[in-house]
């Protein structure tokens, strides 16, 4: 994304573009999904039809866990998927508590978060269609413990008919005693991590330089109110929408690992549809 000549210039118009789609706020939803750029398309093989339900395919395999706390007893974890036509959607399956009567409970809310996304995105009013939307998921499971889970969901959508897929990035921490979502507010203040994610220290994981730059470029368009009402509605669980029935599909994600808080913000499709701020809780 080197910014000379002819091409730097078109790149200059998409993100200006972009960034006054995003102006009025972040936490609004398209019906529609337009995109700009390629990116790499989805695989999942398309499954035959059929009238019964979906059905969860027990695809396990062992996932790595990492407990937030040396000291606190490990959980079990392994992978499960969900497969339908051309979705594909992984999610942590937890074995080994004592209590198996939660454990069922907190297996089946993982997977009700995990999977909600068929529902409520793109647009909780135009949920994604299995039977011609493309989706994939991939789970990987950041920590597992007996205070909490915490799963990250990283994939890609693909819209009938459209030109290229969307990048998606999702959370959901859960706490494996009351079984209820913990999100950022939970950990930080969102007008602090808003104001973080406009300062010229901000740390993005895992960002190559050139996506890095471009963000610095586009960052001054955004707002901390902008942010901060962002921020405000990040993570499961879902909230209501303005009608209060239904339901709205975050703009932002959320996790803690090894002292640092991660949160996902969208940025413009040229940008990759989002990036994700590092604020070490630690030192900041």
């Amino acid at each position: 994304m080197r910014k000379t000549g002819k091409a730097g210039k078109i790149l200059a118009i998409t993100l200006l573009a972009s960034a006054a789609l995003l102006m009025a706020s972040c936490g609004k939803k398209k019906t529609t999904i337009e995109v700009t750029t390629p990116a790499a398309e989805t695989s999942a093989p398309a499954k035959p039809e059929t009238t019964a339900a979906p059905e969860t395919t027990a695809v396990i395999t062992e996932a790595p866990t990492e407990a937030a706390n040396p000291v606190s007893i490990k959980l079990k974890t392994s992978i499960a998927t969900y497969e339908k036509d051309s979705v594909s959607i992984s999610y942590p399956v937890v074995s080994g508590m004592d209590d198996t009567a939660l454990q069922d409970r907190l297996n089946a809310h993982l997977k009700e978060n995990a999977l909600s996304i068929l529902e409520n995105y793109p647009d909780s009013k135009e949920p994604l269609d299995q039977e011609k939307d493309s989706l994939e998921i991939k789970c990987s499971v950041v920590s597992a413990d007996m205070s909490r889970i915490t799963a990250v969901y990283e994939g890609t959508y693909m819209m009938d008919k459209g030109a290229h897929p969307n990048n998606l990035f999702y959370t959901n921490t859960v706490d494996t005693k009351t079984l209820k979502d913990v999100s950022l507010n939970d950990a930080a203040d969102p007008y602090s991590m808003a104001a973080y994610a406009l300062a010229e220290d901000v740390v993005l994981r895992n960002a190559d330089p050139e996506i890095e730059k471009a963000f610095r470029e586009w960052q001054p368009d955004m707002t901390i109110d902008q942010y901060k009402e962002c921020l405000e509605k990040a993570d499961f669980p879902l909230k209501k929408g303005s009608d209060g029935k239904t339901v709205t599909w975050p703009d932002s994600f959320s996790y803690e690992s090894e002292g640092a808080l991660f949160f996902s913000i969208p940025v413009p499709h040229a940008l990759g549809d989002y990036v994700i701020v590092e604020y070490d809780m630690a030192t900041k």
